[in-house]
């Protein structure tokens, strides 16, 4: 649960709303797998958690050792200029929601869109966000951070 006193409400709203138009995220994960970059579908619940479907392999066994990961949604480029890159970084902590259970259940609601049965779900619990947007034409770059009662 994120407490709204502690956090800018119209950052949070504005990383709020880009997070919850994107589908597609890249999620960094690090343990004895190695340094891990993978392509993840995304939707978001409420208490600003982030959901992730995703197959298995190296991310998960980074995951079951050490949960702590980040999360890059970006918007869709429409030039070629390099890194101008709109969107939120995500960090936090992952955890696997077994399927059949309650809280399996109960995130799926959440989902906009049809998947495979046999995606992995994971539940994205973030700490704080870099948000990064060009308003003018000038990049600016924002750090929010979170103070989460339930970790």
């Amino acid at each position: 649960m994120v407490t709204m006193e502690t956090v800018d409400k119209k950052l949070l709203q504005e990383a709020n709303e880009f997070l919850t138009t994107q589908n597609t995220g890249f999620l960094a994960t690090n343990g004895s797998a190695g340094l891990r970059v993978s392509p993840v579908s995304i939707f978001m619940g409420d208490e600003l958690k982030v959901y992730i479907h995703c197959f298995g392999g190296d991310k998960m066994t980074n995951l079951s050792e050490n949960p702590e990961a980040c999360l890059l949604v970006i918007e869709g480029k429409d030039t070629f200029d390099a890194g101008i890159y709109q969107g939120v970084q995500v960090f936090g902590r992952a955890r696997e929601i077994a399927k059949g259970t309650d809280d399996h259940h109960k995130a799926e609601i959440w989902c906009p869109y049809t998947h495979d049965e046999d995606l992995t779900l994971l539940e994205f619990t973030p700490n704080y966000m870099v948000v990064v947007d060009y308003p003018d034409g000038k990049k600016r770059k924002r750090r929010l951070e979170l103070e989460n009662t339930a970790q």
